[in-house]
């Protein structure tokens, strides 16, 4: 056997020779998990393997619970606690499978909260992209009845649930909260705005097709369009349908005109051309809230990084310097603007889906790109909550297999043309959404709302 495995280690280097790419003997697996796990107490908690474990080598190594906690179940891929213990310790050790030692050891304390509990109005607010402008977060949040008396904050309206508001946006990083919205289809960022008393309000030619999708909704809108464009129902009473413009505009407001071509400055009886090198931009979480005159929120929870590096070349080398100033720069905006807040940084997902997917996409890769985030997150956010910072994990939440949706169309699931059995292909589409698990990811949300809540 080892004149065997030896010979295989051998052709494999000499072929990764042929290719110019030595094999890294330093390459091994890994595990990360946040100091902290929010539940909610009596719920079922799963906690998945796949998004918390670095497949370098994939199944050379298994994650093994233990800890105090009391688990329901341990499996290969899962481990689940169906009463939570406040306190309780979650133990994860990455086994080696070839000689059984353990590689690594991480922990983390559960923190619980009591769903359905509270007598006075919580305010919070979420800013992120797909997963937030998709509603994962209505069962945990709205529908179920775990966090009573939730208000929440922002300019897009929650699908089936009026007067609710959340500020997501599908296909956005965290890099796009940090620009300014003037295209027809890019949607309103209010958070980007130039310093001093000047507002910006966006683009007219985005609130006239904010309108008219609002009152055409059967025609068939191009999804760009349709995705941008709506859920800003609320904010359109301030705008006139046939112009785009501020129906009532004062001093120092400002737009882009998309006819004109250029921005344009209010001074109090008619708009100025300006441009946007006149003036300082930055993120000003506290002039958003002003300018469309927002409760401040008691907690701002920011789910973003998706977009920003599942794409990602190589993940041995990306650098998350940029991404970690700009964070802070939204922490320090919101904390600003609400002294007493609390600010939440939801992991995101790591975990993308299988290889057998509509799109092609090598998710493998994606989920490799996604772990170093999750690594970067968890090693520069983590443990600041004397900052008023917190960590959620939404991601351990997600089942990579069970979780997504799978086609039934023959072009991707026949096994071949001529084939007539009952044997297809288990294809996933919608990747990296797993929105049949969108209800569990959350649960652990809405355990750290109801833990702080009044706190």
């Amino acid at each position: 056997m080892k004149v065997i495995f030896g010979t295989v280690v051998l052709l494999v280097s000499a072929v990764s020779r042929l290719c110019g790419q030595p094999v890294s003997p330093g390459l091994k697996n890994d595990i990360c998990l946040p100091g902290t796990l929010y539940m909610l107490e009596g719920v079922q908690h799963d906690i998945f393997v796949e998004p918390l474990i670095k497949r370098w080598r994939p199944y050379d190594a298994v994650v093994r619970f233990s800890g105090s906690a009391s688990y329901s179940r341990r499996l290969m891929r899962v481990a689940s606690l169906r009463r939570p213990r406040d306190g309780d310790i979650v133990r994860l050790d990455l086994v080696d499978l070839n000689d059984f030692h353990s590689i690594k050891w991480v922990s983390a304390h559960i923190a619980t909260g009591k769903p359905g509990v509270g007598d006075d109005t919580v305010t919070f607010s979420i800013i992120g992209d797909s997963f937030t402008d998709g509603g994962f977060f209505r069962s945990a949040l709205l529908q179920k009845g775990y966090v009573p008396k939730i208000k929440m904050i922002g300019l897009r309206g929650v699908r089936g649930f009026p007067g609710a508001f959340d500020e997501g946006r599908s296909g956005w990083t965290l890099g796009k909260y940090f620009q300014v919205s003037t295209e027809r289809d890019s949607p309103y960022n209010g958070f980007w705005q130039p310093a001093g008393k000047c507002r910006y309000w966006g683009a007219t030619a985005f609130w006239k097709l904010a309108f008219d999708i609002r009152n055409h909704p059967q025609r068939l809108w191009p999804a760009p369009e349709r995705y941008n464009a709506t859920r800003f129902e609320g904010a359109l009473r301030r705008f006139d349908a046939e112009t785009g413009y501020l129906s009532a505009p004062v001093e120092n407001d400002l737009m882009y005109d998309n006819v004109l071509g250029h921005y344009v400055l209010y001074d109090g009886r008619e708009w100025n051309e300006a441009a946007y090198k006149d003036f300082d931009w930055a993120f000003n979480y506290g002039k958003y809230l002003s300018m469309w005159g927002l409760e401040p929120p008691q907690i701002l929870a920011v789910f973003l990084g998706l977009n920003d590096f599942r794409n990602a070349s190589d993940p041995a080398v990306i650098d998350f310097a940029g991404w970690n100033e700009r964070m802070e720069k939204v922490i320090a905006s919101y904390l600003q603007a609400v002294p007493g807040g609390k600010f939440v940084v939801m992991i995101p997902s790591s975990a993308c889906g299988s290889m057998d997917n509509q799109r092609g996409d090598f998710t493998i890769l994606q989920n490799a790109c996604m772990w170093e985030l999750r690594k970067n997150i968890i090693g520069h956010f983590d443990n600041r909550m004397k900052e008023h910072i917190y960590l959620v994990d939404a991601a351990i939440a997600i089942d990579d297999v069970n979780g997504m949706r799978y086609m039934h169309d023959t072009l991707y699931t026949k096994p071949y043309e001529a084939y007539e059995g009952a044997e297809s292909y288990r294809v996933q589409y919608g990747n990296p959404h797993p929105y049949p698990n969108y209800p569990s990811l959350g649960l652990s949300l809405a355990a750290f709302i109801q833990r702080e809540r009044g706190r």
